[in-house]
C-alpha cells in the first residue's frame, strides 16, 4: 500500500469515527491533505466543505462549524496557546495549561472562509459572514460582516432589508436576527469604516 492510499484510508476511518459520534452530519467534504488534531472535539453541521490542506487543532476545546459553511484551502484553526508564563521551564517542556490558554472557535451558519485564513482561539464568526483570503482573526466577527487583513471590518454583505429577506428564506422565525441587532451591526460597521479611513 502506497503512502497516499494509507493517508486516504486513515482519513476515511477518521471521518467514519467522527460521523458515528454524531459530531459530523450530512454532506461534508474534507479536502485532501487536511489535518484534524483530536477530531472528537470537532463538531460540524450539515452541508459543509473544508478545502484541501486545512490544519484544524482542537486539542482541549471544541471547534464548532454550523450548517452551510465553506472553508477554503490552506485554512488554519488553532484554539489553544502554549503556557508562556512558567519561569525556569522552556515553553516546549511546559505542559501545564492556564484557564485562558484555550478557548472554543465557533463558526455559525452560512459562513465563507477564504483561502489561507488563520483563526485563533476564542473567535466566534457570526452567521452570514465572509472572511477574505489571507485574513488573520484573533477577534470575533459580527453576523454578515466582511472581514479581511488582521481583524479589519471591510463591509457588510447585504443591506438590512436584504438580510431580513435572506433570513426569512433560510431560518424559522424564532431563529432570525431582529431589526435591532441588524441596526447595531450596520452602525458598528459604519464606525469601523470611518476609523479605517486613511
Amino acid at each position: 500500500m502506497c503512502f497516499y492510499q494509507l493517508i486516504s484510508k486513515i482519513k476515511d476511518r477518521l471521518l467514519s469515527f467522527v460521523t458515528s459520534k454524531n459530531k459530523i452530519r450530512n454532506k461534508i467534504q474534507i479536502g485532501t491533505n487536511s489535518i484534524i488534531n483530536n477530531a472528537q472535539m470537532l463538531q460540524v453541521g450539515n452541508n459543509c466543505s473544508i478545502g484541501p490542506n486545512a490544519v484544524i487543532y482542537c486539542i482541549y476545546k471544541k471547534i464548532i462549524l454550523g450548517n452551510n459553511v465553506m472553508v477554503g484551502p490552506n485554512v488554519t484553526m488553532v484554539n489553544g496557546d502554549h503556557n508562556i508564563k512558567k519561569i525556569g521551564i522552556a515553553m516546549i517542556d511546559n505542559h501545564q495549561k492556564e484557564d485562558t490558554d484555550d478557548a472554543e472557535i465557533i463558526i455559525e451558519d452560512d459562513v465563507w472562509i477564504g483561502a489561507n485564513v488563520t483563526i485563533l482561539k476564542g473567535v466566534k464568526i457570526g452567521r452570514g459572514a465572509v472572511i477574505a483570503a489571507g485574513a488573520i482573526l484573533s477577534r470575533s466577527v459580527l453576523p454578515y460582516c466582511i472581514v479581511g487583513g488582521i481583524n479589519k471590518v471591510l463591509n457588510i454583505r447585504f443591506q438590512i432589508e436584504e438580510i431580513l429577506q435572506h433570513e426569512k428564506i433560510l431560518y424559522p422565525e424564532s431563529q432570525r436576527l431582529h431589526i435591532e441587532d441588524l441596526n447595531h451591526i450596520t452602525q458598528f460597521i459604519e464606525n469601523k469604516k470611518c476609523l479605517n479611513q486613511d
